[in-house]
């Protein structure tokens, strides 16, 4: 009897670790639209001055008060096939404002049962205002996990 107990625990046991999960959601389920900031002749600019981008329409800060910003990553809306974001760049006694709108449509992708179910976006379009912004391009529509730079935000120039 002691012999059954015995080898009844181990393979509770067993069975116990084994069935763990290794998948953490909070680590592999971001998804951003990657965006980075160059000038007119396609070289990388760090925007010194606080940037600010919020969902247009709503109370939504996705990114508060950033220095020294070369790129920013945002999250896209589920359900709107057109997102509009408010970039505000201030410094001392100024604030300049652009809108950009991101044309875009949604697909779930469902990873585990133990996960929520996340949204990939492709990006049919994009413009801008162009207060601040010369220009906007796609250079990879697909936003998924860790896809790299989706958006390049061309800026005017100090001496334009």
């Amino acid at each position: 009897m002691k012999r059954i107990k015995y080898i009844a625990t181990i393979v509770m046991a067993c069975l116990g670790f084994s069935s763990c999960d290794s998948v953490d959601c909070t680590l592999y389920n971001t998804v951003l639209c990657q965006m980075a900031f160059y000038d007119n002749n396609g070289l990388s600019v760090e925007i010194t001055d606080t940037l600010t981008v919020t969902a247009a329409g709503t109370d939504s800060i996705l990114y508060n008060k950033g220095l020294k910003t070369h790129s920013v990553g945002l999250p896209l809306s589920y359900h709107n096939d057109c997102d509009t974001l408010c970039l505000r760049i201030s410094g001392r006694g100024y604030e300049l404002k652009d809108i950009i709108y991101i044309s875009k449509t949604n697909r779930e992708h469902f990873e585990s049962l133990d996960c929520p179910v996340n949204m990939f976006h492709e990006i049919t379009g994009v413009s801008s205002t162009n207060n601040v912004i010369d220009s906007v391009r796609i250079t990879s529509p697909s936003v998924i996990y860790n896809n790299g730079e989706n958006i390049k935000i061309y800026l005017h120039t100090a001496a334009e």
